[in-house]
């Protein structure tokens, strides 16, 4: 019989960077509106060892004390029942909607630069007519199966590094080196230290949302060689590799352009635009990376678009949902939720093309984004907290820490972070008291109705909660 091969130590550094780093979160968190300017370059630091690491350890525990699926919902089905295991698969999914339609509007933002006309990217019809055709196009692909999209996803796993690495080679290689122009950055104590206000607030949430996804590659904690020390010492390795890309791409941004013309859904794209203005290369290249970029983009969509439908529609109990919805095709895919899926991100960029400008619905989306795909981490901490607490040890597998009481520490401490982080989501941070009006009915009551119709979901369906002895 052969033997699983075992993960290497790189490749699981790799996998971490790949599945967290983002290059859209750089603007985002540097730019005035809706960030944190210069405040953003330490806010990386501080959140990747607040938030990434003790998450990524807490989840190494738990896949490696239960091996199923790795999920968060069986994880949270272990500690809380069946109602809650649903509940996550639930919130996953929703969440997933705000994350489809921010990223089919930066999809078109970077096609626009791509194709040479980023004026494109101010027209709010422009990027609603292209996501809407982008995302039925792809809806319609992902039901006959997604081997097409392999290449897509390859190429996109690319989309990221790349163009970040090339930002801060340009930026340096223009303001340090050849001196083409000062820096358009002053960096001070005073300059890098968060102001309390609502675009803090709402960025510093945005940058711990950034940081989710760490129960990805907890999963595979079984199979690299002696856990125990190569799985904290991937995490620590991965966590510095992509504070350095997130802190140093937050510099070359900030160098070319100063915080108060920094564009979340522009950025990295007019920073390019700018360095190669500075640097003297055709603006051809930034048409390059902007290809690039929505390459990765496209792969991230395909990715995605029946991921989340096969685990909530696929799995979930029966009688929560009607046989239509989990029905499936001879490719395994259940084609009515998928419909369903796209009919919901129509309707939702649909309803945030009534706010003013492009930046700002893009910002909100992802604000959205950020406040939904919180909820299921409340629940994974409230589960490693019980489990934590009641589970017996086993020798030989891995954990976060052996003191029990350090352990559920920890976890109170990342459920009061993320709780606190929902919160400051839906802090009012638009112009005036009617776009106040429109961005907390979308935040607050997106929000509730995406929890209590899931809760609504599972008590019509009149299932009761299993709840199994933790072990």
């Amino acid at each position: 019989m052969g033997t699983t091969k075992k993960i290497k130590f790189g490749e699981l550094v790799l996998m971490n960077v790949s599945a967290i780093y983002g290059i859209r979160w750089i603007a985002k968190s540097t730019a005035d509106s809706f960030g944190l300017g210069l405040a953003g370059i330490p806010s990386w630091v501080i959140f990747m060892f607040l938030c990434f690491v003790p998450q990524a350890l807490m989840c190494a525990e738990l896949a490696a004390a239960y091996t199923s699926d790795g999920s968060l919902g069986e994880w949270v089905k272990i500690a809380f029942g069946t109602k809650y295991g649903f509940l996550i698969s639930w919130l996953n999914w929703t969440a997933k909607l705000f994350w489809f339609a921010s990223f089919l509007t930066f999809l078109a933002i970077n096609l626009s630069y791509m194709l040479g006309n980023p004026d494109l990217a101010n027209s709010k019809m422009f990027v609603l007519i292209l996501s809407l055709v982008v995302i039925w196009v792809l809806s319609f692909f992902s039901m006959k199966g997604m081997s097409f999209g392999k290449f897509f996803t390859n190429v996109g796993s690319l989309g990221s590094t790349i163009p970040t690495i090339l930002m801060i080679g340009m930026a340096f290689l223009a303001v340090v080196v050849l001196k083409k122009a000062p820096s358009a950055s002053t960096y001070t104590v005073a300059s890098m230290t968060p102001k309390l206000n609502g675009n803090s607030l709402v960025a510093i949430s945005g940058i711990i949302f950034a940081y989710t996804g760490a129960e990805i590659s907890a999963t595979y904690v079984t199979e690299i060689e002696n856990p125990k020390k190569n799985f904290p010492k991937a995490i620590i390795t991965a966590a510095t590799l992509i504070c350095i890309l997130y802190v140093l791409g937050s510099v070359a941004i900030t160098s070319i352009l100063p915080t108060s013309e920094i564009q979340a859904s522009t950025g990295i794209l007019d920073c390019l635009t700018r360095a190669c203005d500075l640097l003297g290369i055709p603006h051809i290249f930034v048409q390059i990376v902007a290809a690039g970029i929505t390459l990765s983009v496209i792969g991230a969509l395909i990715l995605y678009i029946g991921f989340p439908i096969k685990i909530l529609f696929g799995n979930t109990e029966k009688g929560i949902f009607p046989e239509k919805l989990t029905n499936t095709n001879e490719h395994g895919i259940p084609e009515k939720a998928i419909i369903l899926q796209a009919v919901i991100i129509s309707v939702l960029l649909a309803a945030v093309a009534l706010l003013p400008g492009v930046d700002t619905i893009y910002n909100v989306l992802v604000t959205m984004t950020a406040l939904t795909s919180l909820f299921p981490y409340v629940l994974l901490y409230l589960a490693y907290i019980k489990i934590k607490k009641q589970k017996k040890e086993e020798e030989g597998l891995y954990v976060m820490t052996k003191s029990r009481s350090l352990g559920v520490a920890i976890g109170w401490i990342e459920l009061v972070v993320c709780v606190a982080s929902i919160a400051a989501s839906a802090f009012p941070v638009m112009g005036n008291m009617h776009d106040n009006i429109v961005y907390e009915i979308e935040m607050i009551g997106g929000g509730l109705l995406v929890l209590l119709s899931g809760l609504y979901l599972w008590k019509r369906s009149g299932l009761k909660n299993k709840v199994e002895p933790i072990e």
